[in-house]
């Protein structure tokens, strides 16, 4: 998936309508426009960062693999996903650790 360009999000019509799901096990299935192969994904977090709005999505394999893109909201109120930039690849993962990392550290002095 090195060169995809946006990719239109598919929740099996369960969501008609949203901007992301927030059901942790919701799989989704992402469609290359160009090429027409289809990917499938579990659409398990999102979170806004300068601005604008990204899903944290976990690959369906058997080393899954996390991925950000950025969730863009058409005219016609459709969601495409577009992949990051190479220059908000670091900052936006960066944020994304420090909101991971905030959440584990409060989960942790509830604990205790």
């Amino acid at each position: 998936m090195d060169n995809e360009k946006d990719l239109k999000m598919d929740c099996n019509g369960e969501c008609e309508g949203c901007s992301g799901c927030d059901d942790m096990d919701n799989i989704i299935t992402l469609k290359d426009e160009e090429t027409g192969e289809e990917f499938e994904f579990a659409y398990i977090d999102k979170f806004d960062f300068n601005n604008k709005n990204y899903c944290v999505l976990l690959t369906m394999e058997d080393d899954p693999e996390m991925v950000i893109f950025e969730e863009i909201e058409g005219e016609d109120g459709e969601i495409t996903i577009a992949s990051l930039d190479e220059a908000d690849e670091d900052p936006v993962y960066d944020y994304y650790d420090s909101l991971c990392d905030e959440y584990f550290d409060d989960e942790d002095e509830s604990e205790e």
